[in-house]
């Protein structure tokens, strides 16, 4: 497994950009909404069953041959809030009843285990080198996305849209490869955890396998949830949580989230089938998805995070929700 490696004034960073991302919560009907994937498209329940024929290598943590958690998911747009609009899509998963110490600052009683994925393969920065920049200058434009315009705003997100694409092009284009699609069907999407994590003695990638066919573009601001619900309504769905295994450290990076392993050659091992049963929408379930935190750092030490990205979400996450108020 490779290792990870600390630059030197990373820790600075790290608390300059947790201070700059509190910039980015903002209210609305009284709710404190996240910076990121504020949108929520559903929160479901569901179970998560491990492969009774898991081999004893992967056989780590949570991942116990023939367990079956139970789980919550929350579907969600990565910053915009209308489902037409190119995004990247986000779905986290929390299992229940998880006993043991987590990694998560301050949390380490929670018996929750979390894994937090996009429907991209990889992230658009290496490290905190390439984040800095871009976050500065990116900050104003989430702004306009999620809070709406205003003169001030608009020019603040202009201008900072202006000085990616003059200083940081490389970064602005994985960026827009990043939030770039429009969808039809979350339930159809495949699901990336872009950073990479512990598993025992190995380090691996999350990874979620949709159902289903692609379907074209929702056509309404709210389309994505609504065709979630009617699927929810209509029959039960069946996704596959497997982990892509770096065999090379060097073909498949710790400290570069950027590099898509399974394309350099990492195999993928399916691990576990999420089954999300025949269900309804509620405003209690609605109002819980909103006060719901999820950190890749809600994790057991047989899955815990590696990486500069991961290490930057650990402060990052805790600072947020803590500002968003106490766990559901």
């Amino acid at each position: 497994m490779g290792d990870e490696r600390i630059p030197a004034g990373e820790a600075a960073e790290i608390l300059h950009l947790t201070r700059a991302n509190l910039q980015t919560l903002w209210r609305r009907d009284g709710v404190v909404k996240r910076g990121q994937h504020a949108k929520h498209h559903a929160l479901l329940q569901g179970r998560f069953r491990v492969r009774p024929d898991l081999p004893p290598s992967l056989a780590q943590g949570v991942f116990q041959p023939g367990a079956d958690h139970a789980c919550l998911v929350r579907f969600s747009n990565g910053g915009q809030q209308d489902d037409r609009a190119r995004d990247v899509r986000g779905m986290a998963i929390k299992l229940l009843d998880i006993p043991g110490m987590k990694l998560q600052p301050g949390q380490g009683h929670v018996r929750e285990q979390d894994f937090v994925l996009v429907d991209h393969p990889v992230y658009f920065c290496k490290d905190m080198g390439d984040y800095m920049p871009f976050n500065r200058h990116f900050l104003p434009v989430q702004a306009l996305r999620s809070k709406g315009g205003g003169p001030l705003r608009l020019w603040r997100s202009l201008r900072g849209l202006t000085m990616l694409g003059l200083f940081h092009r490389p970064v602005l284009r994985a960026a827009r490869a990043f939030a770039g699609r429009r969808v039809g069907s979350l339930l159809a999407l495949t699901y990336h955890s872009t950073t990479p994590y512990r598993l025992g003695d190995l380090a691996v990638k999350y990874k979620v396998q949709g159902q289903g066919a692609p379907a074209d573009p929702v056509q309404t601001p709210d389309g994505l949830g609504r065709r979630l619900w009617q699927a929810m309504d209509a029959e039960e769905a069946r996704m596959t949580f497997g982990v892509v295994m770096q065999d090379d450290p060097t073909r498949h990076p710790v400290e570069d989230a950027r590099v898509d392993w399974e394309a350099a050659g990492a195999a993928f091992v399916p691990v576990a089938e999420i089954v999300l049963p025949r269900q309804e929408d509620s405003a209690d379930r609605s109002a819980r998805a909103e006060t719901l935190r999820f950190s890749p750092w809600m994790s057991l030490p047989a899955h815990r995070p590696l990486g500069a990205i991961n290490r930057a979400r650990r402060e990052v996450y805790r600072v947020m929700a803590e500002a968003r108020g106490p766990r559901a």
